[in-house]
């Protein structure tokens, strides 16, 4: 990554987290890293810049809970305002490239799964899943095969 888009994107998190802090939550920047830890009446989320191929903003852990709805919502919304685009009340389509069965998902507790990114073929994902393990020690990453028609993993 270029040191340009690495201060685009810091400056962009921080605009992200001063928009939050209005909102009540409290932000914590993570040193080295684009990451903010975020807490709100007792829940608590990490909001990180995921690189290629997702390149963009991910809300981790990623799960169903109303909390995490309204932080994500309200990142969305942000994002769009900072980024110049139109706002739009439609919900973003969760449907899964099936294109591309290869998937990497992060294995968090209570036996819950985050998809990281998915890929076309098994060695592009075997060399993104190197990259993830060697910056990111402490987590627990699984490559998948999946060509389920409804995309869950």
């Amino acid at each position: 990554m270029k040191h340009s888009d690495w201060l685009r994107l810091q400056v962009e998190g921080e605009k992200l987290c001063a928009l939050l802090r209005q909102h009540n939550y409290q932000c914590l920047k993570q040193p080295r890293r684009l990451s903010w830890k975020i807490h709100k009446d007792g829940y608590s989320h990490l909001l990180t810049w995921l690189p290629a191929p997702v390149s963009d903003w991910g809300l981790l852990p990623n799960d169903t809970t109303p909390a995490r709805s309204i932080l994500w919502h309200l990142i969305q919304s942000t994002l769009n305002i900072i980024r110049g685009r139109e706002l739009t009340n439609q919900p973003i389509p969760s449907s899964v490239d099936l294109t591309r069965p290869w998937a990497i998902v992060r294995l968090l507790p209570n036996a819950q799964r985050y998809t990281i990114a998915r890929f076309y073929n098994r060695q592009d994902a075997q060399d993104y899943l190197r990259v993830l393990n060697r910056f990111i020690p402490n987590a627990e990453f699984e490559l998948l095969f999946d060509v389920s028609p409804k995309g869950e993993i």
